[in-house]
C-alpha cells in the first residue's frame, strides 16, 4: 500500500532531521536549575555539548527512527483507510469530521507502538553521562546505557517486560488521540485549499506539514510534559517499596512549582522540531505517494 510505505519513509527521515531539538526539549522537561526552574535552551545546548559532545544530541535516535518508520506507517495507512471507509460506508458528509475520526483512530492504534519507543528514547535522552560515571552499574535513574537495545534490555531486566509496553501507555493514548485528530484535519484542510495550488507541489507539503505539527503540539504539550516525567521514572522489578508518581501527582507538582507556565517549559525546541519533522515527513510522503500511486494498489 502506497500510504504505508510513504508514511514509513517520511516518518523516519522527518524524525531524524529534527532529532536534536527533541533532545533539547526532553532535557528541559526533566531538568531544573538552581532556582528550581528549567534551564534555558541556550544553557541546555551548552551543557549537552560540554558533557556529551555532538553525539549527546542524538541519544536514542536509532530506535526512534526505526520506531517512527513503523508508527508513521500505521498512522498514515490507518488515516487513509479510515477516511476512505467512512466515505463509502457512512452517512457523514463533512470531510473535516471524517478527517477527525480517521485521525483519532490513527492516534489510538499507533499509541501502542509510540509508548515503548518513546520510553526508550526518553530514558536515552534524559540520562546524564557525566554524573552517571560516578555511580555503580545497576542502571537505575541516571545510569549510562550503551545504546537503545541496552536501554530496552535494562528496562525489561529491572522493571519487567510489561513495563516496556505499559509504562506511560495511558498518558500516551490521552496525548495521541487529540494530537492526530488535529494533525490530519489541519493538513487535510490546507491541502484541499486554494493555497495548495498557489504554493505548488513541493512548497505546500513543507509549509502545511510545519503548520500541522505546530497545531498538534501547542494544545497537547502540557500532556507531553507529564508523560515525559512519568516515563523517566524507574523502579526495580518487584520493588514495591518505591512507588512511582502518578500522572495526577506529577501534574499537581508541576503546577505548584511553576504554575501554568511550567506546563510549557521546553516548548520552543519542541515547536522547532515539529516544524522540521512534519514538514519533511509530509514532503517525503507526498513525493513518494505521487511516485507510487500509479503502481501500488
Amino acid at each position: 500500500m502506497a500510504s504505508l510505505l510513504s508514511g514509513s519513509v517520511g516518518g523516519a527521515i522527518g524524525v531524524g532531521a529534527a532529532y536534536p531539538f527533541d533532545t533539547l526539549s526532553t532535557k528541559a522537561q526533566v531538568s531544573s536549575g538552581k532556582d528550581g526552574k528549567p534551564p534555558s535552551m541556550g544553557s541546555t545546548i551548552v551543557k549537552i555539548f560540554k558533557e556529551e559532545g555532538v553525539p549527546g544530541f542524538f541519544e536514542g535516535v536509532l530506535v526512534t527512527m526505526i520506531g517512527q518508520a513503523l508508527i508513521k506507517a500505521i498512522q498514515f495507512a490507518t488515516n487513509e483507510l479510515t477516511f476512505l471507509w467512512l466515505g463509502k460506508h457512512s452517512n457523514i458528509k463533512s470531510n473535516v469530521l471524517k478527517m477527525a475520526i480517521a485521525g483519532v483512530l490513527s492516534g489510538l492504534i499507533s499509541s501502542f507502538v509510540v509508548s515503548p519507543v518513546e520510553l526508550v528514547k526518553i530514558r536515552m535522552q534524559a540520562q546524564n553521562k557525566l554524573t552517571a560515571k560516578k555511580k555503580n552499574d545497576d542502571l537505575d535513574e541516571g545510569a549510562v546505557y550503551k545504546n537503545e537495545l541496552d536501554c530496552a534490555q535494562c528496562i525489561v531486566k529491572n522493571e519487567g517486560w510489561s513495563s516496556l509496553f505499559t509504562h506511560g501507555l495511558w498518558i500516551t493514548i490521552i496525548r495521541e488521540i487529540p494530537s492526530f485528530a488535529i494533525y490530519f484535519v489541519v493538513y487535510g484542510v490546507l491541502a484541499r485549499s486554494s493555497m495548495a495550488t498557489t504554493l505548488g507541489e513541493h512548497a505546500a507539503p513543507l509549509i502545511f506539514g510545519a503548520l500541522a505539527g505546530w497545531a498538534m503540539w501547542i494544545p497537547t504539550y502540557p500532556i507531553d510534559i507529564v508523560k515525559t516525567i512519568e516515563q523517566v521514572q524507574t523502579r526495580k522489578k518487584g520493588d514495591s517499596r518505591k512507588q512511582l508518581k502518578s500522572c495526577s501527582h506529577i501534574t499537581s507538582k508541576i503546577y505548584k512549582t511553576g504554575g501554568v507556565r511550567a506546563f510549557f517549559d521546553g516548548l520552543e525546541p519542541k515547536l522547532a522540531r515539529a516544524a522540521i519533522k512534519h514538514a519533511v515527513t509530509f514532503w517525503v510522503y507526498e513525493v513518494m505517494m505521487n511516485f507510487l500511486r500509479p503502481s501500488v494498489a
